[in-house]
């Protein structure tokens, strides 16, 4: 199905409403070395920052990485916000119930690619954030990946017949000005490869069940997965499977409009 044809937002609502937990599910089993996309999220934040809105929270991984700070959750979907420790608000990103420079950090992970407009969120994340502030985001991104990696990404959206998608593409593009658009200075752009390990069916399952795949049968995520599953049985300690994210932090340099 075309991009432009898509639903995004009844998409979205029906699929987190069907699957709440599915991408934190996925990415909490992630891991680089020491570390899983959340944790290298939180890195972002200092010790010194006090006041920490999430954006897009979901079931609140990042407010757990966070354990012992003050962090605010806000997401759009009810089912998946039920599951967020902590104080929480249902609002959508463009309008968002606070006051103005009422928070030190926002963070949002992985949610920048389906949040739309974009250009509005980040005015509106610039808005809430205090001059000096800092948004730290992920996003999903195309590198980086090793030999094998390709292989096997390739495999699985033969099996699938389609990439996953999101309303803002695979990996934004234009991101840095986008960003500075809306009074944002860049400080980093980093990427890291992480990597989802296949050990069973339901492992691989549960990496399909997580992907944005709009107009996507469940037959295809089925016959994908068992594809995963059955490569991994002849690995000695299963299939990985690359997720390549970018982390990308910001300050909020100009002051927020009235």
């Amino acid at each position: 199905m075309p991009e432009n044809e898509i639903d995004w937002p009844g998409y979205l609502r029906q699929f987190h409403t069907a699957t709440p937990g599915s991408t934190e599910a996925l990415l909490s089993r992630a891991v680089s070395g020491d570390h899983t996309p959340y944790r290298w999220l939180v890195r972002a934040v200092s010790a010194e920052s006090r006041r920490i809105l999430d954006l897009a929270c979901g079931n609140g991984p990042v407010a757990r990485e966070l354990y012992g700070r003050w962090v605010v959750g806000v997401d759009n979907n009810s089912v998946q916000l039920s599951g967020s420790p902590g104080p929480k608000v249902q609002a959508d990103a463009v309008h968002l119930p606070f006051a103005n420079e009422a928070f030190d950090v926002v963070t949002c992970s992985m949610g920048l690619m389906v949040l739309q407009p974009l250009p509005e969120v980040l005015a509106e994340a610039a808005r809430v954030l205090r001059r000096g502030g800092v948004l730290a985001a992920t996003v999903p991104a195309v590198r980086p990946l090793r030999r094998g990696d390709i292989r096997t990404l390739s495999g699985l959206t033969t099996r699938l017949r389609s990439t996953p998608q999101f309303p803002a593409g695979g990996e934004i593009t234009g991101l840095r000005d986008l960003l500075r658009a809306a009074g944002f200075d860049v400080l980093e752009s980093q990427r890291e490869r992480y990597a989802y390990t296949v050990r069973s069916i339901d492992d691989a399952r549960r990496l399909v069940g997580a992907l944005y795949l709009p107009g996507g049968s469940d037959t295809r995520r089925e016959t994908a997965a068992t594809w995963l599953a059955e490569r991994a049985e002849s690995k000695e300690g299963g299939l990985e499977v690359a997720i390549p994210v970018r982390r990308i932090t910001a300050m909020r340099t100009k002051l927020a409009l009235p």
